[in-house]
């Protein structure tokens, strides 16, 4: 009951609050320095896409590219390499 009342009591403690305004002046000069600043070119954001696309459908092709052969002969490498997986 108590922890219902501290609720509603935090709910209702911005009801009577007005919203902020800001300074006419500071506002024209914060969006002044805003629209100044310079902007990327879309043609650069295309780009910087069209890389990234790029490079996961690289990765995702090495990936899934690595053929039996080449695991068979890793597999024939490493069982050459140690007989047993005792490691002392």
């Amino acid at each position: 009951m108590e922890q219902e009342k501290w609720i509603n009591e935090i709910l209702d403690s911005t009801s009577g609050m007005k919203p902020a305004v800001p300074n006419a002046k500071l506002f024209s000069q914060i969006q002044n320095q805003i629209d100044s600043q310079r902007k990327v070119a879309p043609q650069w954001i295309w780009m910087a896409a069209a890389t990234i696309l790029l490079l996961i459908a690289l990765n995702i092709k090495f990936v899934f590219s690595k053929s039996n052969k080449e695991e068979r002969a890793t597999e024939r490498i490493a069982s050459s390499i140690s007989k047993s997986n005792q490691l002392y």
